[in-house]
């Protein structure tokens, strides 16, 4: 059974990224005389495709069989096969039922997964302590520099203790979520608090290069071998890489998220740096190319104004955020299309830009989606675009109109990002909204289905 295991798992994972690659290609050839897209990586860092480390295969196998089952169409009676054998296995889940304290707050950031030439990373909201189980890894922040390859920090239990917790824990996987290794992480708190040190996100620009963030910066040159804590005067609260360059909001004052500056720093080197050009900014980091942008920390709430750069922050044009003073989450798949979701005080809305953020219009019909200010969003292209808290919404044709999408077994989600147009992740909760409750998704197919990605 193995033996079959094994190969209707190859014939899976083949299937899936075949048909993803192709669907890519016919779409992006459909569009006449339009220059390729960028690589985009998700997370930290930005977008770049670095190369692929090499993983030791796991024991988790007829797990990550069911976990694939659904992102290849193959023929039912294929899957029937090896969803029974799979759930005849008796092996346990990878992520707790549990629905033990934890729960994020209501206030917390989310970063964009950016679509850059290094790479771009995703990471959740802010988490309270909780006390993981033993042998259990819960996922909180993600980053890749590829569809296939991703950095995903997670609540662990401390090393050598059986009561305390949590400390970070970093795994890495060179094929899109099939096998994971282990990678050092930082030897510091796992903590979201900016009066509190340590550390509660994650980035890679590359194989080599990394952050870990929020509220203290640490960076790894090697890999995550080694990690150094990088003095730059104040609470990091969000980072983003493209072209080689790292950029980071931090709060040098500590009056909050409105007073904060905008710094940046080769991603070889700790060599940190403010772009006096920005001014005060706030929150909606997102950067690709030499294009960056930022919300404003001046005007009406933490800031009216979008701030973009088309130089890598020399110099910043100053253009209406459709926030209008409260935050907002951008993503810029392809210039000149700037996708933007924000909070409007009670609900969140979709807005979309054709003109590099100078000027928004509504993404979304109105009454459609009516969603909390805390909603994931992410753009997987210039068209297309997936948000959503308890259910998530796609829409394919520029805002007009959306479908709903999403396994029901995810009662709300805290975050969604795309390394390119076919290929994405998704960080849900299954129960309450706790910590130890968080799961991780993979979509092939533009976000139109996600499904669970175990990870040991």
């Amino acid at each position: 059974m193995n033996d079959y295991l094994d190969k209707v798992e190859a014939q899976l994972t083949e299937l899936t990224e075949k048909g993803a690659h192709q669907r890519r290609r016919v779409r992006r050839g459909a569009r006449a005389g339009a220059p390729p897209p960028r690589s985009r990586g998700l997370a930290a860092g930005g977008g770049g495709r670095g190369p692929r480390p090499r993983r030791p295969g796991g024991p988790r196998r007829l797990s990550e069989v069911l976990a694939f089952l659904a992102a290849a169409a193959v023929v039912a009676a294929v899957v029937g096969i090896v969803l029974v054998n799979a759930h005849s296995s008796g092996k346990p889940q990878a992520v707790s039922s549990s629905a033990a304290a934890g729960e994020r707050s209501k206030t917390s950031s989310t970063a964009a997964t950016h679509p850059r030439a290094t790479t771009t990373t995703s990471t959740t909201s802010t988490v309270a302590a909780s006390t993981p189980k033993p042998g259990q890894f819960y996922p909180q922040s993600f980053t890749a520099i590829s569809e296939l390859t991703w950095w995903v920090l997670g609540l662990a239990q401390c090393p050598g203790s059986t009561t305390h917790g949590p400390c970070g824990k970093i795994m890495l996987t060179t094929d899109g979520g099939q096998h994971f290794t282990s990678v050092n992480a930082p030897s510091a708190a796992f903590s979201s608090q900016p009066n509190q040190p340590g550390y509660s996100q994650l980035r890679f620009a590359d194989s080599e290069n990394g952050f870990a963030f929020g509220p203290n910066l640490y960076a790894t040159h090697d890999g995550g071998q080694t990690w150094n804590q990088v003095t730059i005067g104040g609470s990091v609260s969000d980072l983003a890489i493209s072209d080689g360059e790292a950029y980071a909001i931090v709060d040098v004052s500590g009056s909050g998220a409105a007073g904060a500056r905008l710094m940046h720093s080769p991603v070889s080197a700790d060599d940190w740096t403010v772009l006096g050009a920005a001014g005060d900014v706030s929150v909606g980091l997102w950067v690709q190319g030499s294009n960056v942008l930022v919300q404003s920390g001046v005007g009406n709430g933490i800031g009216s104004d979008l701030l973009v750069s088309y130089d890598s922050g020399a110099s910043f044009q100053s253009y209406p955020s459709p926030g209008a003073g409260l935050g907002c989450q951008y993503a810029e798949p392809e210039p000149p299309v700037v996708w933007a979701h924000c909070a409007t005080g009670t609900e969140s809305g979709v807005w979309r830009s054709t003109d590099n953020g100078q000027n928004f219009t509504s993404a979304e019909p109105s009454g459609t989606l009516s969603l909390p200010n805390s909603a994931a969003f992410a753009a997987a292209s210039v068209d297309t675009a997936v948000v959503g808290y308890q259910q998530l919404y796609r829409t394919e044709d520029d805002g007009n109109a959306y479908a709903k999408v999403g396994p029901p077994q995810v009662s709300a989600w805290a975050f969604l990002g795309f390394t390119d147009d076919t290929h994405g992740i998704g960080l849900g909760y299954t129960g309450p909204v706790s910590a130890l409750n968080e799961h991780l998704y993979y979509t092939t197919d533009g976000g139109q289905s996600y499904h669970l990605v175990p990870i040991p």
